[in-house]
């Protein structure tokens, strides 16, 4: 039973990432022009490509927790709408975008150059008003501030791409962009046993159960409380950096520990 199980899920793996790919292109190439042509305001546009993505990623997410594939617990993503915010996430799997686009229907995603520049991606990425990472820093850390500051809620993952083992490596430029913007950071912790879709990881590596995702939105991090305003830019990016990188730690630490309290 346990191996027809698992075959069973690796079909249904290889099924959801076909079905995730006919609807990133249904959007991109039916669903895109039609917005584009509706004579309304950019930032009207905008708002329903974004609502667009969230019901379909919210649609997919059902289809996957139905099918066996994974479940997942979401604690606190309310909290994810709040206008003029930084969300800032670890990154362990593939899934992650996601997940946090199903519960953030109306924010700025800085996303993968990959899909900014595919042929097929880049009209609804465009559309969204979604940021790609290729920008040269001074240049990404001021859009997004502008996001920001216009009352943008804007997501990123400091880490720049996935994690890579059981350690986080932050790079600082959440941390730039929050004090250009002059914004709290919101941590979410994503996390996910067993682990799968980790990088460099191919699909059909399918863990022996389905994995549990959790995503836990944590208290905001305010500037005030960990950076010193009359130290030099690099200095607060180093100090508001490590004070994200603690947070999240913690915040995984406290999963883990709930997970394995639930199991006894």
């Amino acid at each position: 039973m346990s191996q027809l199980n698992r075959f069973w899920r690796l079909l249904a793996t290889a099924f959801s990432i076909a079905l995730f790919a006919a609807g990133a292109l249904l959007l991109a190439l039916l669903l895109a022009p039609l917005i584009r042509l509706l004579p309304w305001s950019e930032t009207r546009r905008r708002h329903l490509a974004r609502h667009s993505i969230q019901r379909w990623v919210r649609l997919y997410v059902a289809i996957m927790r139905s099918l066996g594939l994974l479940s997942v617990e979401f604690d606190g993503v309310a909290a994810l709408n709040q206008p003029g915010v930084l969300v800032v996430a670890n990154h362990p799997t593939l899934l992650d975008a996601v997940l946090l686009m199903s519960v953030m229907p109306n924010a700025t995603f800085i996303v993968k150059a990959a899909m900014a520049h595919n042929p097929i991606t880049c009209w609804i990425v465009a559309l969204a008003g979604y940021i790609p990472n290729d920008e040269v820093g001074v240049e990404l850390v001021e859009k997004a501030a502008a996001a920001l500051r216009a009352g943008e809620t804007l997501m990123i993952f400091p880490e720049g791409t996935r994690t890579e083992g059981d350690e986080l490596t932050l790079k600082r430029g959440a941390a730039n962009i929050a004090l250009a913007a002059a914004c709290p950071l919101l941590p979410v912790v994503i996390y996910c046993k067993p682990l799968t879709l980790r990088k460099r990881e191919p699909w059909y590596h399918i863990p022996h159960r389905p994995p549990h995702f959790i995503l836990r939105v944590l208290p905001p991090l305010e500037l005030a409380a960990l950076v010193d305003p009359s130290q030099p830019p690099g200095l607060q990016a180093r100090a508001l950096t490590a004070g994200l990188y603690q947070c999240l730690r913690d915040g995984l630490n406290n999963c883990q520990r709930d997970e394995l309290q639930k199991q006894r």
